[in-house]
């Protein structure tokens, strides 16, 4: 259309009633009043629509319209929205308060840039949040009737059929499906969504699995779908045990890098083991055990919480509440120290995980911190940085960040995948809080648990997450990412066996595999499909009647690819399950 790239001239002088009360013209001014637009401010939204619509009703010419053009761009699609994953929606109000015949033609560049972003080459895997924003506007002027549903849908329909396009094109459906359902299910013409539904049917790949669970669910569509590792027969066996450990098992971490399980038991005793199942390093922490720990595969970094040992009182020094730090060097498989942060103001560091999605090299813990002025605690979630400490050593390092939200013992820490400012934590308050460090408070609350939260594990866009209260809950992060603080509820809630969930950790798409205080199990998120895992024998010469081995499972952890699956608990050994 020969509107973009165009910075000069605008309106001149200030109109009546116009919020920004400047001289700024062109490019600039525009930014400047879509800017305005805060949080949840229906009032920001009216006076910026306002001023836009006078703007254009006193000096409207294609130079305003190719200014506003470039400055709504450089804000909604190319801005802090996009890198913030914020939604866009209401700044697409903005074109609709548009006069024409500059409305008309706003749109058409507008769909025309929309569509050109959203069907580049993606792989199955690529990071979504770079088209997010692009997603989300094409659903809004689908709610604002500037696209035709059925051109909408049938656009949507032809993407899907190519491979490259599948994953935005995916977004865009449920983006579509999310604001404007009601158009889509009274509105669109029925062939039209039968040939999408059948396109969806025929999608197989697991990396989509929740993607097409989530629209056919809300369209309500039921039937065939696209069916998980359940319904595909690859379920978790047996493969083999690792010995090592003298004492319960509390915690285990995996090195994508270097395919390497790293195990901690009550003792202290810290082992690493090979992708072959051999023992390769062994530490012995002198005066704490692990009670959580996490890797950092791009610097090579083992992150613990230490607990002090009850023998560490005869040793004559006290061992406060720490976070041990070791490194690997060049191709050594031996953990070298690094640091120890010990905090004597803490009662208890209860979890530690690592933010691996990031440049940095930084990690969270979840500490409860003792207030001497009133002799009771608070709980806190403490954010790290690594190369902000002043004295340059790990053990002087100070939290860059500390949230105090949660009103109990934080029991888990969970990094949000492709986000290296998002992480989310449960707690003994029943709640899990979602974090983002840019922001000074919590900007989500998953509830529905009624016991304390004991483990929550993340995906692209699902959480699960278990608990005392015997739950596994599964939750959607696309309804979370709005202006302010969300509650949201979960979308599924499944009950095991009756028991305490220990933990739970997502796989491939909607898989997931949980320990309860009486097994392990294999579950679809999507469907709500699960099953006991089988175990171990008790004897593994064959004899004892053929009875499987008795363990309860504090700490499960998957390989790179989701195949295996390690576990350690109870009977001090890790044993790993394939999936076949």
């Amino acid at each position: 259309v020969g509107l973009g790239g165009v910075v000069s001239g605008g309106v001149a002088g200030l109109l009546p009633g116009d919020p920004m009360g400047g001289v700024l013209q062109g490019v600039p001014r525009f930014t400047q009043l879509i800017s305005s637009i805060e949080d949840e401010d229906d009032k920001k939204l009216e006076e910026a629509a306002a001023a836009i619509q006078r703007s254009f009703e006193a000096q409207g010419s294609e130079q305003m319209l190719a200014d506003f053009f470039d400055a709504f761009t450089a804000v909604v699609l190319e801005g802090d929205l996009v890198r913030k994953e914020k939604p866009v929606a209401p700044y697409v109000y903005l074109i609709s308060r548009i006069p024409e015949p500059y409305k008309t033609k706003a749109r058409d560049v507008l769909i025309q840039k929309i569509l050109k972003f959203l069907t580049l080459k993606r792989s199955a895997d690529c990071v979504r949040a770079e088209f997010f924003a692009h997603a989300e506007a094409f659903a809004a002027l689908v709610k604002l009737e500037f696209v035709s549903i059925k051109g909408a849908a049938t656009t949507i329909h032809t993407l899907l059929k190519k491979e490259e396009n599948r994953c935005a094109a995916l977004t865009m459906l449920g983006k579509t499906v999310e604001l404007c359902l009601d158009i889509l299910t009274d509105k669109c013409d029925p062939a039209v969504l039968r040939d999408l539904r059948q396109t969806l049917d025929s999608i197989t790949d697991p990396v989509y699995e929740y993607d097409i669970a989530y629209i056919k669910e809300n369209m309500n569509w039921q039937g065939s779908s696209a069916g998980g590792a359940l319904a595909a027969g690859k379920q978790l066996v047996p493969h083999r045990s690792y010995e090592g450990h003298r004492t319960v098992i509390f915690s285990l971490a995996y090195d994508p890098s270097r395919e390497l399980v790293v195990s901690a038991s009550k003792d202290g005793r810290v082992l690493t083991w090979g992708k072959d199942g051999k023992q390769l390093d062994s530490l012995e922490l002198p005066r704490h055990y692990a009670c959580s720990m996490d890797i950092n595969p791009k610097h090579s970094v083992l992150y613990m919480c230490g607990v002090s040992k009850d023998s560490s009182q005869s040793s004559g020094k006290e061992a406060y509440p720490a976070v041990l730090a070791y490194v690997l060097c060049g191709d050594s498989p031996k953990w070298q120290p690094h640091g120890i942060l010990e905090k004597q103001e803490t009662k208890v560091i209860s979890s530690v995980k690592a933010s691996v999605y990031g440049a940095g090299n930084q990690f969270v813990t979840g500490e409860t911190m003792r207030d001497t002025h009133n002799e009771s605690t608070r709980s806190v979630v403490c954010c790290y940085d690594i190369h902000s400490s002043h004295r340059g050593t790990f053990d002087s390092l100070l939290p860059v960040i500390v949230f105090e939200e949660h009103q109990d013992i934080i029991t888990c820490l969970a990094a949000v995948p492709r986000s290296e400012h998002c992480f989310l934590s449960g707690s003994r308050d029943c709640r899990v809080l979602l974090w983002d460090t840019r922001v000074p408070k919590s900007v989500g609350t998953l509830l529905g648990h009624e016991g304390t939260v004991t483990s929550v594990s993340a995906s692209e866009h699902l959480v699960v997450t278990g608990g005392l209260d015997k739950r596994v809950m599964t939750f959607d992060t696309r309804t979370m990412w709005t202006m302010s603080h969300v509650q949201s509820r979960a979308l599924s809630t499944v009950i095991l066996d009756e028991s305490a969930v220990l933990k739970v950790v997502l796989g491939h798409g909607t898989e997931a595999a949980a320990s309860t205080l009486l097994g392990l199990y294999q579950l679809n998120l999507s469907s709500g499909e699960y099953h006991q895992v089988g175990g171990f024998p008790e004897h593994p010469s064959g004899g004892g009647g053929g009875m499987a081995r008795a363990t309860r499972y504090h700490d499960l952890t998957w390989n790179a690819d989701r195949t295996v699956l390690f576990a350690a608990g109870d009977d001090m050994r890790i044993d790993e399950y394939r999936k076949t």
